[in-house]
């Protein structure tokens, strides 16, 4: 029997392109167009992922995920998910109840019943999302930079104002692909990098473990000098074609705003892999964190803290590569440490192409993806198989 929803239903929030029309034309308000971030939120309220929330949040449910980690029904929850709006919208707003939202394009996507408008503090808000309101936390920089006022109330998102993007699979979809394997667990991997050693490490445990390894790439992130989605798939693609045992390995599009907020985040993400269909849930050190702001195993830590999920955590020591073993271990299974070891990262990984150092990706990246890596990079044609398309001189990197 596949693993429940989060909260037991999958929540979809999805009418069609008619019904949506016509609730654009019943709002007095002209409506407010969202930011990137704020449609991929939108996306995942609409298609479950986001799974019970039917909607942006209300004031009660807001000061229960900032003060207790908690919906209003008892169920865990740990990020707000919020409709920031300016305060000539809020007073616009007062009396009606519903209100259009409109992407960069200026097309409607989406209706809110306007349940509430609420104010929010800044200042607690970060500190309970956060756990800091320092200004050099980019969460905390983003959040600045919101208005205080929030619309909260359910949502009704047209049929085709999400189009399907390359390997997006919506919760449903993916709970059918999972099912259509007739396997009964399934472990989720989730990065926005490209795939090094230490990821490597992680697959086989999981495919050691569990019969089904489902590889979600986050994207919605455009970082400069972080490599393209497009790039991170690629070689994805690749390896499950040429590497990874057939039928076992599943790739999906994770759409999620840039949060950062550590142990709270990877909460989070838990919650939209169950959504998902996922058994299992690989955390890993700093899973979602950013700088020294949280600890080190934070992340793996919340989840004992925090109760009511049914997907399995699989907390995974840091993977190293170890230079004296000459392989991939953990500060568990090996007993070198300090210089004999190097940390595993994709900001080396790009560093060194840049500078072309390439003999000293052969301690971070597998064989495979090393030579599709320099390959790409030096604007060369496709790696000896016409299983994947490489696109002479296409970017690497975000600018």
């Amino acid at each position: 029997m596949a693993i429940p929803p989060y909260g037991g239903t999958l929540v979809e929030r999805v009418v069609t392109d008619d019904e949506l029309a016509d609730g654009v034309r019943s709002t007095a308000h002209p409506g407010i167009s969202l930011t990137n971030d704020d449609l991929i939120t939108l996306g995942n309220l609409a298609h479950g992922h986001y799974s019970p929330l039917a909607g942006f949040m209300t004031q009660s449910e807001y000061e229960g995920v900032i003060e207790n980690a908690r919906l209003p029904s008892g169920l865990a929850w740990t990020i707000p998910v919020l409709l920031h709006v300016a305060e000539a919208d809020r007073d616009a707003l007062k009396g009606q109840s519903r209100l259009a939202l409109y992407d960069g394009r200026g097309r409607a996507v989406a209706t809110v019943e306007v349940t509430e408008i609420f104010e929010i503090d800044p200042e607690r808000h970060c500190a309970g999302t956060f756990g800091t309101t320092s200004p050099d936390h980019p969460g905390v920089q983003d959040l600045m930079k919101r208005p205080r006022f929030c619309v909260g109330g359910p949502i009704h998102v047209g049929a085709t104002a999400f189009p399907a993007l390359r390997h997006q699979h919506r919760p449903a979809q993916n709970r059918q692909l999972l099912e259509d394997t007739g396997k009964a667990t399934f472990t989720a991997f989730s990065t926005r990098n490209i795939c090094h050693l230490g990821h490597d490490y992680l697959h086989r445990l999981a495919l050691e473990k569990t019969d089904v390894l489902g590889i979600n790439v986050i994207t919605g992130a455009q970082v400069k000098g972080n490599f393209l989605s497009d790039v991170v798939f690629d070689t994805y693609e690749y390896l499950i074609l040429s590497r990874y045992p057939t039928g076992r390995v599943l790739l999906n599009n994770l759409r999620l705003p840039p949060i950062y907020a550590g142990p709270r985040e990877a909460f989070l993400q838990a919650i939209v892999l169950q959504n998902l269909g996922f058994t299992q849930f690989i955390v890993g050190r700093d899973h979602a964190g950013i700088g020294s702001y949280y600890p080190k195993y934070g992340s793996q830590e919340i989840f004992s803290q925090l109760s009511g999920l049914e997907i399995e955590i699989m907390a995974i020591p840091e993977p190293r590569y170890c230079n004296v073993c000459r392989e991939v271990t953990t500060e568990i299974s090996c007993p070198h440490g300090g210089a004999d070891v190097r940390l595993l990262n994709g900001r080396d990984v790009r560093r060194f192409l840049l500078e072309k150092r390439y003999n000293e990706l052969e301690s971070i990246l597998g064989g495979e993806v090393q030579d599709i890596l320099i390959r790409m990079f030096e604007e060369r044609t496709s790696p000896a198989t016409d299983e994947v398309e490489m696109v002479k001189s296409r970017p690497l990197l975000y600018d």
